[in-house]
């Protein structure tokens, strides 16, 4: 084997050790995924049965976001498995594409809060937009089958916006089953990829 092949093998070794890296820390998340969609949705549950009582006082809300958070927080401390190294490069795009997530989400009720609306009629229709623009960006990442998540999540704002009064409560259910679902996909990859390497072993 003369230098140019040797190098060539150590690119691909690289890019196979990398894409390994990789899928073990997206697995990683199934669990956070699955409990977090369940505690996401209810709070967005929660939010319905607030808004279905004209209940629009904020600390309400700030409360029952505040559990939600929280209950996040624990399903990370409890399930995500520290990996030896930095964080691979594809961890830290879903990490950093679910808090610009959150928070843009965070800033357009705020922003419904500020131009004073009484009832938050644009805030599910947008966030579905933004989830969409979120599960599209990891299609690019993570593979093609993240596109039809994007195109629910699209086709799902037009359906909030006609439908307001159950707006909150639509995307509650479309939260939790999509997170979730995508939590227990990675989770049963996670446990396929350790039945393989017992088996190798």
């Amino acid at each position: 084997m003369d230098r140019d092949e040797a190098a060539d093998a150590l690119k691909l070794l690289r890019r196979v050790a990398a894409k390994a890296r990789d899928d073990t820390a997206v697995q990683n998340w199934g669990l956070i995924w699955l409990f977090s969609g369940a505690s996401n949705g209810a709070g967005f549950m929660g939010t319905h049965v607030f808004m279905s009582r004209g209940d629009l006082r904020p600390l309400r809300y700030v409360i029952l976001w505040s559990v939600v958070f929280a209950l996040n927080g624990l399903w990370i401390a409890l399930f995500k498995k520290k990996a030896s190294g930095a964080p691979s490069f594809l961890e830290r795009q879903l990490w950093s594409l679910w808090n610009v997530l959150i928070l843009a989400m965070a800033a357009t009720a705020l922003v419904n809060y500020v131009l004073g609306l009484s009832v938050m009629m644009f805030v599910p229709p947008v966030c579905c937009i933004l989830a969409a623009m979120t599960f599209a960006t990891m299609g690019s990442l993570m593979g093609r089958w993240w596109y039809a998540l994007a195109a629910l999540w699209g086709a799902t704002a037009f359906v909030t916006a006609a439908m307001p009064r159950a707006q909150f409560a639509l995307f509650a259910v479309l939260w939790a089953l999509t997170q979730s679902g995508a939590g227990a996909l990675l989770h049963r990859a996670k446990l396929a990829s350790e039945r393989e390497a017992r088996a190798g072993g």
